[in-house]
């Protein structure tokens, strides 16, 4: 009785060995499987670029004035402002496209200071005339003959409409990337299957020159990933 059980142990044993091999093999066929299909891909990227024209201009200008008298301050704040506005005008440029921001007033309490009264003034336009703006901010040295100096006179071009690009350049983007991947896949003796995966990037957006900042370069890269056959 006693020698059955022990045979009875012992085949439990090696049944239970024979299992836990089973099961380690199944794993090591699976994941056998799953690297040999996770290597069967290639991984290609695509590129698209566009040079657009700044729909938007925004031109920042400011100017200091500084005195030891408020009400002089005031006055030369008021005229300074109006002599901008005149010009901004002139050039053809309208009241809702021009911004006045408040004053900066900064009173120094310095012993030695050669002012007591420190201002600064911003004004800035906003507009979709970016000719305009280009040409008239070449015009701004006349201010100074009108007693104005400008601290800043500086100018920022924007594309604000990317979706009306956003789907050509994505599908640009998407056949160089699949064209590259057919020509590895030939090079290589395979076949090329379907994308299972796909990643269209970011649109990068920069100053296609120094000398004509009012035109944009736009870049898209898009990565994807293709079976092989």
């Amino acid at each position: 009785m006693q020698e059955n059980i022990k045979n009875n142990h012992t085949l439990l044993i090696g049944t239970l060995a024979s299992a836990v091999v089973l099961i380690f093999s199944l794993v090591f066929l699976i994941s056998a499987k799953s690297f040999s299909d996770q290597g069967s891909y290639i991984e290609v990227k695509g590129s698209s670029e566009r040079i657009v024209k700044a729909d938007v201009a925004i031109w920042n200008l400011s100017f200091d004035i500084k005195s030891n008298d408020i009400d002089e301050l005031y006055s030369n704040i008021e005229s300074s402002t109006a002599i901008i506005n005149k010009f901004l005008k002139d050039k053809g440029f309208e009241d809702a496209e021009i911004n006045i921001a408040p004053v900066s007033i900064y009173q120094n309490s310095y012993k030695d200071a050669l002012y007591l009264y420190n201002s600064t003034t911003r004004l800035s336009v906003y507009t979709n005339k970016v000719d305009l703006v280009k040409t008239a901010s070449k015009d701004t040295l006349n201010l100074i003959k009108k007693g104005v100096a400008l601290n800043m006179n500086d100018i920022n071009f924007e594309f604000s409409d990317i979706n009306s690009v956003k789907p050509a350049m994505l599908a640009e983007s998407i056949k160089n990337a699949k064209d590259t991947a057919k020509g590895f896949a030939k090079e290589s003796g395979s076949g090329l299957g379907s994308a299972v995966r796909g990643n269209q990037g970011v649109f990068d957006i920069t100053e296609k020159d120094p000398g004509s900042p009012e035109y944009k370069k736009i870049r898209v890269v898009s990565t994807l990933r293709f079976l092989l056959k």
